[in-house]
């Protein structure tokens, strides 16, 4: 009976995922550590916003903090000026391969002019 509970266990971690990992908005200076082991690997700098025509443009640089590769997954949210979010269920999780030691800047554009902020959130990737 006790390897079976060991056994579930085991198949239960091993079905787990972390799903959590750093975050930066444009609108807050600090970084958001939902995960110390992703914040361990890799930070968010150079957050900024600029104007394209009427749509906001978001960029942000990811930096691998660590000497090996990491595969992860960011997504970008645009916020109005109330806070709340523009357009939700649109942003989809986008991988990337992240080196050991790279600066990967990213960038996307609102799709509608009430966008003002942005949000950026880095995980590790998942088979989602």
């Amino acid at each position: 009976m006790r390897v079976l509970v060991v056994l579930f266990a085991l198949f239960l971690t091993g079905c787990s995922s972390i799903t959590a990992g750093v975050a930066a908005r444009s609108d807050q200076p600090q970084l958001r550590i939902d995960s110390s082991t992703v914040a361990r690997e890799v930070s968010i700098e150079k957050v900024q916003k600029r104007r394209v025509g009427d749509l906001l443009q978001a960029s942000a640089t990811l930096i691998s903090r660590v000497s090996t590769d990491r595969y992860l997954q960011y997504k970008i949210t645009f916020f109005d000026i109330d806070g709340v979010v523009v357009e939700p269920g649109t942003s989809s999780w986008r991988p990337v391969n992240l080196h050991g030691g790279e600066r990967l800047p990213v960038t996307q554009t609102a799709r509608t002019p009430q966008a003002v902020e942005f949000e950026i959130y880095v995980r590790r990737a998942t088979d989602e």
